[in-house]
């Protein structure tokens, strides 16, 4: 069995950095760091990633905590509505990627000028910052899924001491950070070998994402159609994730809802493979009629620090 990870929290003066947040933080920089890297590669306009990134990430992360609210925890919003505005407390995968999408639209035709936002004078493009973005977005992923995993947010149902891919938890009950076993020091880490096996899905979705992350890594020296990472991706991450969700807390036992036997994210799942078949289908059109897609967020003077040739970095 793998042992349960235990990272303290890091004070710092009047601040606690949680183990959480520093490498969601770490995620976000690296992913913004390649992606600015591999967009000067390109010869894309810099300023138009910049503002299409934040419009993303702002979008990723308030999708995120309302899609976890309203379908993970019905029962609290009801209880405490305004729970819906507090984006710290609780996340979802599939409403971050819910959340990005509408921000990403909602950049295509809106811009921010002289702090005000207002209607762009024609929309642009979303599918070559898209792309761009997803050809990254593994390798910040998995710090994401690297807080899950220390953690231990995303706790599966019980397993076998003989399960490879167990984690020896330390109490009976998920939630529990401490209890019997063998405990090793490891500089600030403790190592526990806890008597209750379960799966951890964050470790889990962990090992695919780095996976995945290292084959895309392998073809950044290529240039790729437009659309190719981000059709990859969905198609990629839907089954995986669909299969890990049936290894899941049960819902008798105080786990996530189930809608006729499947949690939201089996049906996202559903919902990511067709939204993939129809952006490679709509892009390959596009390719057919010869259609640049990538005309109007080329760099312009003064936007773009250097431009390679396609294939070289």
């Amino acid at each position: 069995m793998i042992p349960y990870i235990k990272v303290p929290d890091f004070p710092l003066g009047p601040l606690t950095l949680h183990p959480f947040g520093i490498l969601v933080a770490t995620g976000v920089l690296v992913t913004s760091w390649l992606a600015t890297r591999r967009a000067r590669a390109l010869g894309y306009d810099l300023v138009l990633l910049n503002s299409f990134g934040t419009w993303m990430l702002l979008g990723g992360f308030i999708g995120g905590h309302v899609f976890d609210s309203l379908f993970y925890h019905w029962g609290e919003v009801m209880r405490r509505p305004q729970s819906l505005l507090l984006l710290w407390e609780g996340l979802s995968s599939f409403g971050g990627f819910l959340g990005a999408t509408l921000g990403a639209i909602l950049w295509k035709y809106l811009e921010i000028r002289r702090h005000w936002v207002r209607l762009r004078k024609a929309p642009m493009p979303i599918f070559p910052f898209a792309n761009l973005v997803h050809a990254v977005f593994p390798v910040g992923w998995a710090f994401g899924r690297g807080g899950c995993s220390v953690v231990h947010d995303h706790p599966g149902a019980r397993a076998t001491a003989e399960t490879w891919l167990a984690v020896a938890y330390p109490g009976f009950q998920p939630e529990a950070i401490d209890g019997p076993g063998t405990h090793r020091q490891l500089g600030f880490v403790t190592l526990i070998d806890g008597l209750y096996p379960r799966y951890d899905l964050g470790l889990l979705e962990l090992m695919f994402t780095v996976v995945l992350a290292i084959c895309f890594a392998l073809t950044w020296r290529r240039r790729l159609a437009v659309g190719t990472y981000l059709v990859v991706v969905c198609l990629a991450y839907a089954p995986v994730r669909f299969a890990m969700d049936f290894l899941r807390i049960p819902e008798t036992q105080g786990g996530d809802a189930r809608y006729a036997s499947l949690t939201p994210a089996q049906w996202s799942c559903v919902v990511l493979v067709l939204t993939a078949a129809a952006i490679g289908l709509y892009m390959r059109s596009l390719r057919r009629r010869g259609i640049d897609v990538e005309a109007p967020v080329r760099a312009t003077s003064g936007n773009q620090a250097a431009v390679l040739e396609p294939g070289t970095e």
